[in-house]
């Protein structure tokens, strides 16, 4: 893949300043803003049974192939995985209170802490640590959801990809569970990260360690109750379920972000969008339009393609899950030669 790339010295106006702590906006008019970001109690509810409806219909079909032959249930149990990794989709969307209308708002957080629970993350912790995310979008030491290396070197990406299909082929799975619950162990004890140290309240502390708690309870009863009637399905489709689905889902999520720019002003250089089809944009809740969403975050997902139709000339043409891993590696390998070296994906002054 052929890019261009700029020495990071002469982009010193795009430098993310601590001080002003500000990004740079496209222009949008107020109305047409207030107008997309109008939420719908229908689609809300169409998608959380749409979703629901999916992951039922797969997991009985699993059982019902898995009685005739194992080999034959495997397909469908990944597909079912397949469904289930992008939960996180909606999960991310409950996060913003952007799904259900503010009139639902009981709901809406109830159907976000079962889908939280069943991703294995408190509540709490989530919405804080994705609020700080858009505060500091790949900001060094600021953003927890992009704790990565400062430069991403071609090695260190192939061992990331390596990892989820680690995840993917059940054994990466297996060890991501085990780090899951320890996580949880030691936030129910009060064990605190450097997010919570920094940006966490002694009441957000206290609820964190309450959800995890809670987590850890109902996946343990989950489990317990599937030893106790001698049946593989709740251990399946839900304690093990997320770790391999997020590793199916995140060869599209990890997209987001790896090997884009650090420290910088501008939301379309520190992010990517990815192009998707009808079937993933159903399901991915938004997350494929990753730009537009983190220019303008008070807009649901349902409305964000009219957003992109607006603004979409002012940002990169959004490439294929293929096309965007192979600008990852292709960044990644400049950066093996010259850590200095950014690539620009789209002028930083608007059309």
């Amino acid at each position: 893949m052929d890019l261009n790339f700029t020495p990071r010295q002469q982009l010193a106006g795009y430098e993310w300043d601590s001080g002003k702590q500000l990004w740079q906006r496209l222009p949008l008019d107020r109305d047409i803003l207030n107008r997309l970001s109008e939420r719908s109690n229908l689609h809300a509810f169409l998608r959380v049974a749409g979703l629901t409806v999916l992951l039922c219909g797969l997991a009985a079909a699993t059982v019902y192939t898995a009685r005739a032959s194992l080999l034959l249930g495997i397909p469908v149990l990944y597909a079912y995985y397949f469904i289930y990794g992008f939960i996180v989709a909606l999960a991310h969307e409950l996060q913003h209170k952007l799904v259900f209308a503010r009139s639902l708002d009981k709901i809406s957080e109830g159907v976000y802490y079962i889908v939280q629970t069943l991703i294995w993350n408190s509540p709490r912790y989530a919405r804080i640590s994705h609020r700080l995310h858009h505060r500091y979008t790949m900001v060094e030491g600021l953003d927890p959801e992009t704790d990565w290396p400062t430069v991403i070197t071609s090695p260190w990406l192939k061992a990331y990809l390596r990892g989820l299909i680690s995840k993917i082929l059940i054994y990466g799975a297996l060890h991501d569970l085990y780090a899951t619950i320890l996580v949880q162990i030691r936030r129910l004890a009060g064990i605190k990260d450097r997010m919570m140290r920094e940006h966490c309240t002694e009441g957000d502390i206290k609820a964190i360690r309450i959800e995890s708690g809670l987590i850890l309870l109902a996946h343990v009863a989950i489990v317990a109750g599937a030893i106790w009637l001698r049946r593989w399905e709740p251990i399946v489709f839900v304690t093990i379920a997320w770790q391999i689905g997020s590793g199916i889902e995140g060869l599209w999520h990890q997209t987001e972000h790896i090997s884009r720019m650090r420290n910088v002003n501008d939301q379309r250089l520190c992010t990517r969008s990815v192009h998707v089809g009808p079937f993933i944009r159903l399901i991915y809740g938004g997350l494929d339009d990753h730009v537009d969403h983190h220019l303008f975050p008070g807009v649901p997902s349902r409305n964000l393609p009219a957003l992109h139709r607006i603004i979409g000339r002012d940002l990169a043409e959004p490439q294929g899950l293929i096309g965007c891993w192979r600008e990852m590696l292709a960044v990644a390998r400049e950066k093996d030669r010259h850590p200095d070296h950014e690539y620009v994906p789209v002028s930083p002054e608007p059309k």
